[in-house]
């Protein structure tokens, strides 16, 4: 597997999911002061970025596991062209 593709796509969306996160924060702003409140754009960015850093990495993984699996079938077919059992 091809790590560097795999490093980029979870980067990348996880820059999406940190939007993402920014944006749901922006959007539930309201005007308690508690702690629990305190620093949410903070926590659901990396809440975000995390999430989409996982679910990046795991959708490059299965696409590339994907090609490779159709790949090695393609080449055992090549192989066994002919045969009929």
């Amino acid at each position: 597997m091809n790590s560097k593709l795999i490093g980029f796509s979870s980067l990348l969306t996880a820059l999406i999911g940190a939007m993402i996160g920014l944006g749901i924060a922006t959007a539930m702003e309201n005007q308690y002061q508690s702690r629990l409140y305190q620093d949410l754009h903070l926590k659901f960015a990396l809440v975000g970025a995390g999430l989409g850093a996982a679910v990046g990495a795991g959708q490059e993984s299965v696409r590339e596991l994907k090609a490779q699996q159709e790949q090695e079938y393609a080449s055992d077919r090549s192989h066994h062209n002919g045969f009929k059992g």
